[in-house]
C-alpha cells in the first residue's frame, strides 16, 4: 500500500539553523493498517505526514502508494488519493460555505469539476444519511455555514469529508489536540468507526500515549528524525504508557518527562 524508503528531509540546509527532520526513514503500511505515531517535540512526526502528503518534497528517498511512485508528485495531485485531517478544526473546512456545500466539495476532490448545478435532491439526502451517522444533529443544519459550528463538530465533519472518497491513505495530524476532552473522545470514537467501516489505511500523529496505544494496530515511535521503535498489534495490546517511556529511554538515553507526550 504505502512504501517509504530512505526518506530524508532537511530544513535550512547549509545554514546555522540546519535541521535534519527525517533521517533515512523507512516505513511500510499494508492495506488496512492504522498506525499511530508518537515521539518527542521535533522528532519528525508532522514532517513525516507532510512528505507523504506532498506539502514538503523529499530531499532523498522514494514514496510509493498502491504501486505508484508519488514522491515527485505535487500536493494537489496527491490529494486525489491522500486525505488529511489537521489539528486546527478550521483547516479542513470552508467556514463561509454551508455543511452540504463542504460535503459537495469533498465529494469532487480529485475529479474534474467543471460547471454543474447545485446540490441535487438525491445528493442532499445522501449527505443527510452520512451526517446522521455522526450523531451530532448536523443532518438538520445542512444549510448552515460551517463557521458556526463548534470545534468538535468541525473536526467530525472534517473526518467525514476526508473519508468521503475512500482515500488510499488517511493522515490524521494531531486532530484532537485542540479539543476539550469530551469532544476529543467523540472524535476519536468516530475516527475508529470511520477507519474500520471504510477499511481505510491511516497514519495518526498524537501527543497522547494512551491514544497511541488505544488506536490502530501499529505504533511508531520517533526521535530526532528516526523511527526508533515499532509495535505490532499484539505488542500494543500488552504495552502500557510506562513501557513506552522505558522504550524511549532505552533507545535514546534518559529524557525528561516534560519533553515527551502526556
Amino acid at each position: 500500500m504505502l512504501i517509504l524508503q530512505g526518506a530524508v528531509k532537511t530544513f535550512f540546509h547549509g545554514t546555522a539553523n540546519e535541521r535534519r527532520a527525517l533521517r533515512n526513514v523507512d516505513l511500510h503500511l499494508a492495506e488496512g493498517d492504522f498506525a499511530t505515531v508518537i515521539g518527542s517535540n521535533g522528532a519528525g512526526k508532522s514532517t513525516l505526514l507532510n512528505v507523504i502528503a506532498g506539502t514538503h518534497p523529499l530531499d532523498a528517498g522514494t514514496l510509493t502508494i498502491d504501486g505508484r511512485i508519488v514522491g515527485t508528485m505535487p500536493e494537489h495531485q496527491r490529494a486525489r488519493t491522500i486525505a488529511r485531517v489537521f489539528q486546527d478544526p478550521q483547516a479542513g473546512t470552508a467556514p463561509h460555505l454551508s455543511i452540504e456545500q463542504n460535503l459537495a466539495v469533498a465529494e469532487t476532490r480529485g475529479k474534474g469539476r467543471g460547471l454543474r448545478r447545485g446540490v441535487s435532491k438525491k445528493r442532499r439526502q445522501h449527505y443527510r444519511d452520512l451526517l446522521a451517522t455522526l450523531g451530532l444533529g448536523l443532518e438538520d443544519r445542512m444549510r448552515h455555514r460551517v463557521g458556526l459550528l463548534s470545534g468538535g463538530q468541525r473536526q467530525a465533519l472534517s473526518l467525514l469529508m476526508a473519508s468521503f472518497t475512500h482515500p488510499a491513505i488517511l493522515l490524521l495530524d494531531e486532530h484532537t489536540a485542540a479539543l476539550d476532552p469530551q469532544r476529543a473522545e467523540l472524535v476519536l470514537t468516530l475516527t475508529e468507526r470511520v477507519v474500520s467501516e471504510s477499511g481505510l489505511t491511516a497514519l495518526m500523529v498524537t501527543h497522547n500515549m494512551e491514544q497511541a496505544l488505544r488506536m490502530g494496530n501499529r505504533l511508531l515511535m520517533m526521535h530526532e528524525g528516526e523511527i526508533v521503535h515499532q509495535l505490532d498489534a499484539e505488542q500494543k495490546r500488552m504495552a502500557t504508557v510506562s513501557d513506552l517511556l522505558t522504550l524511549f529511554g532505552s533507545a535514546k538515553g534518559t529524557v525528561a518527562d516534560r519533553t515527551l507526550l502526556s
